[in-house]
């Protein structure tokens, strides 16, 4: 019988026909919605992988994007990180990503180890210092609710860059072997908006919601910052390293 003519390559699967690209992923006119606050370790270590340092109140981030233009076309985005440590090193350490795009889904999860799954989410600004918006999984199930109002427009305008740490993990198909892969995965997630205001952010998770993600399963000690970013040029660098566990 004759082979196949396929040349296996480094790409993504069906290799005949790769769901997302090799490049680095470009983003523009992005609009970018941060609330951070302090959690309590004791709430939140069962999440934490026993090789990576977090402080005794760490410091966590939710995220709404609104992505006007990429790779995948227009999407938004629910993150979800905890400040961290690995080897001295500090990093947005991800603990879920919802969004509303299969491509985007699988570009980030496949590569690069973010544990990105769909949903449904919205984010509204009501006007240029004030926003809404929430996270739905399943569909039609609140998981959470943003809201913002800014206080002061920054001037000049800072970077809100994000330096991210994965967990990537690819089960092995035998039955009780070892996983195939395991490794952290570091990269830089880099925002330049046009526009940024600073002010007071706060989440609401729905009564009858269910405590099925890291972000209804914390606690919200005390909020620190947020912020309101416009017009966003974002940019996914990819990693110069990884770590094998």
């Amino acid at each position: 019988m004759p082979f196949g003519q396929l040349s296996i390559s480094n790409r993504g699967i069906p290799q005949h026909d790769p769901p997302y690209s090799d490049a680095t992923p470009v983003f523009d006119d992005v609009t970018v919605l941060t609330i951070q606050y302090r959690t309590s370790f004791k709430s939140i270590s069962h999440l934490i992988p026993d090789v990576i340092e977090v402080e005794n109140e760490p410091l966590v981030t939710a995220t709404l994007l609104n992505y006007g233009a990429g790779p995948a076309g227009p999407f938004l985005e629910f993150i979800h990180t905890v400040e961290a440590k690995y080897l001295g090193k500090s990093y947005d350490f991800c603990l879920s990503l919802i969004l509303d795009n299969e491509m985007a889904v699988l570009a980030g999860r496949e590569p690069c180890g973010f544990p990105k799954r769909l949903g449904q989410l919205s984010l509204t600004t009501r006007s240029s210092n004030r926003a809404t918006g929430y996270v739905e999984r399943p569909v039609g199930q609140k998981l959470v609710e943003f809201s913002f109002e800014g206080k002061a427009k920054q001037s000049p305008t800072s970077n809100l860059d994000r330096p991210f740490l994965n967990l990537r993990v690819i089960p092995s198909p035998v039955t009780g072997a070892p996983a195939s892969l395991k490794e952290l995965v570091p990269s830089n997630f880099e925002i330049r908006p046009v526009e940024v205001w600073e002010g007071v952010g706060k989440l609401t998770f729905p009564e009858n919601c269910p405590q099925a993600e890291a972000i209804n399963k914390i606690e919200i000690v005390r909020y620190e910052s947020a912020t309101l970013g416009y017009g966003s040029a974002c940019i996914l660098h990819p990693s110069e390293e990884v770590f094998q566990l």
